[in-house]
């Protein structure tokens, strides 16, 4: 865990400031490098998003860092992007990283029942990367869970501004007429 310190400490500090009650987007390389203000603002949400992820992060390092870069602020919604580190670098089976994307879901609820969780499709070149989103949705739905894919988003020039547009459905409370046939690509 030494290899996060850093960004911990920086979140930990953050934290002290932050809204309780608010979003928190937890994951790895790809979450941590959306640019979440900007486009909370581009988007026009009316919700507060902070982002918590951390660079090479894997889902069972990710349950050793949950309670002081995200449980501290009390969130009312998680969006869990995870599992890339692991299909990427190929030490785990997506069996052993589904393993471990439970027991962090479990973690979770055991600190707070109410919390909203959204477990967020991954987005690599990994052979492995259809079988593990498609086990991900499975869990998702057995686990109480809602499911984002943005697989579509990596096919974009903007696959951050793409991603953020999909996962936004997820972060507000209420949906618009117009969001709803926006999400629906109509």
């Amino acid at each position: 865990m030494k290899e996060f310190e850093k960004e911990l400490g920086c979140y930990q500090r953050l934290n002290r400031i932050s809204r309780r009650g608010s979003v928190v987007l937890f994951g790895s390389s790809f979450a941590k490098d959306i640019p979440v203000s900007e486009l909370t603002q581009t988007f026009g949400l009316d919700c507060v998003v902070y982002n918590r992820s951390f660079g090479d992060l894997s889902v069972a390092d990710a349950a050793g860092l949950i309670d002081e870069a995200v449980m501290e602020i009390e969130p009312k919604k998680i969006i869990i992007q995870l599992g890339e580190t692991e299909l990427e670098r190929g030490y785990k089976t997506v069996d052993e990283i589904i393993s471990s994307y439970r027991e962090l879901i479990a973690a979770i609820r055991k600190k707070d029942k109410h919390v909203k969780i959204v477990t967020v499709s991954v987005i690599s070149d990994e052979k492995e990367t259809a079988a593990f989103n498609s086990a991900l949705e499975a869990l998702a739905s057995e686990t109480g869970c809602r499911y984002a894919d943005i697989t579509t988003a990596d096919d974009a020039e903007e696959r951050y501004v793409k991603a953020f547009g999909k996962l936004k459905f997820f972060m507000i409370d209420r949906i618009t007429f117009f969001d709803a046939m926006n999400y629906a690509g109509i």
